[in-house]
C-alpha cells in the first residue's frame, strides 16, 4: 500500500512534531511505515466521501490517527487524541482542502472566539450548508511552556502580547486608562491564527494559554513511549492538550497554566458519516 501522507502537514517532518505530542514520534519512514500498518490493521471507519475512506485508529492511551484511504494509497494522516467534549461549535465550514473555520459559543449561545482546527470528519461534511454541536477539541503542544501558576506566567515574556521585543513607552491612552504596559495576555486567553487571513492558507495553529484542570502520563501501547494529557481551561472552552511527557519534567498539576502554540485538532461526534450508514470495524489489505 502506498503512503502519501498529506493532511496536517506538508512533510514526515511536520507530522512527527505533532505525533510526538500523542507518544506516537517515528524516527524515519520505516517507522512510518509501521505505524501506518498497526493502524490500517485495527481501524475503524467513520465513513466514505468522494472515493475516499476515512478511518480512525485509537490506542488504548486515547492516542488516536485519523488516515484517509482511496483503493490501497493513504492520503492523508491526522494526530489526534480521545479527548472529551468541551467546545461548542457553531457554522463549522471548510475553508481550505484541510482547515475548518468554527465559531465557539458560551452557554447562553453567544459567540466568545473563533478556531481555526483540523476536523476528523473533515471529509464527511456536507457539500453545502454548516454543521456544529458539542466538540471535542484537542491541542498538540508544538511549542508549549508549563508555568506553576498565574502570577509565574504574569512575569514571564510568554505573556506578552507582542513579540517581545523592546515596546517603549505607554501610548497615552494607556497611561490615561492605567492600563499595564507592556500588553499582556491573560492566563485563560486564546488566538488562532487560521481565521486571520486568506482563507485557502489557513492552517490549524494558535496561540493558547489556558488553567490546567487536571492532567495524568499515559503509556502507548504500540510504542511504550509516554506523553501527558492535561485538560486545560482557556478563553470559553475546555481542551486537551497533549504533549510530550519529556517536555513537562513533573506532570502539571491542577492550576498551572500551560501556555504557547498549538495544532488544534477537533471532533464532532454529531457528524453522521458522508454515505448515511454508521461507522464500522474497517478490514483492508496490506501490500507492500
Amino acid at each position: 500500500m502506498e503512503r502519501r501522507l498529506t493532511a496536517g502537514t506538508a512533510t514526515v517532518t511536520g507530522v512527527t512534531s505533532n505525533l510526538d505530542c500523542i507518544g506516537l514520534g517515528v524516527d524515519d519512514h520505516a517507522g512510518m511505515d509501521r505505524l501506518v500498518s498497526i493502524a490500517l490493521r485495527g481501524a475503524e471507519r467513520l465513513g466514505q466521501a468522494g472515493g475516499v475512506s476515512v478511518l480512525r485508529w485509537q490506542d488504548p492511551s486515547g492516542a488516536r490517527l485519523i488516515l484517509g484511504v482511496r483503493g490501497n494509497e493513504v492520503t492523508d494522516l491526522l494526530p489526534s487524541y480521545a479527548g472529551e467534549p468541551g467546545a461548542r461549535l457553531a457554522n463549522v465550514r471548510a475553508v481550505n482542502e484541510d482547515v475548518v473555520v468554527a465559531d465557539v459559543l458560551d452557554e447562553d449561545g453567544q459567540q466568545v472566539t473563533m478556531l481555526a482546527a483540523e476536523l476528523e470528519q473533515r471529509r464527511l461534511l456536507p457539500a453545502t450548508g454548516t454543521v456544529g454541536g458539542p466538540a471535542c477539541v484537542v491541542a498538540l503542544g508544538v511549542d508549549v511552556t508549563v508555568w506553576a501558576d498565574d502570577d509565574a506566567f504574569a512575569a514571564s515574556d510568554a505573556s506578552l502580547l507582542g513579540d517581545g521585543d523592546e515596546p517603549g513607552e505607554a501610548p497615552p491612552h494607556v497611561v490615561e486608562q492605567g492600563w499595564p504596559w507592556p500588553p499582556r495576555m491573560a492566563a485563560e486567553s486564546f488566538i488562532s491564527y487560521g481565521v486571520f487571513g486568506e482563507p485557502e492558507q489557513a492552517r490549524a495553529y494558535a496561540r493558547l494559554n489556558g488553567r490546567v484542570l487536571r492532567a495524568q502520563r499515559k503509556t502507548v501501547a504500540v510504542t511504550g513511549r509516554e506523553f501527558v494529557a492535561a485538560r486545560v481551561r482557556t478563553a470559553g472552552f475546555e481542551v486537551d492538550v497533549c504533549l510530550p511527557a519529556d517536555a513537562t519534567g513533573e506532570v502539571p498539576r491542577a492550576g498551572s497554566v500551560i501556555a504557547g502554540t498549538v495544532f488544534l485538532v477537533a471532533s464532532l461526534p454529531g457528524v453522521v458519516t458522508a454515505d448515511g450508514s454508521p461507522g464500522k470495524r474497517s478490514w483492508l489489505p496490506w501490500r507492500r
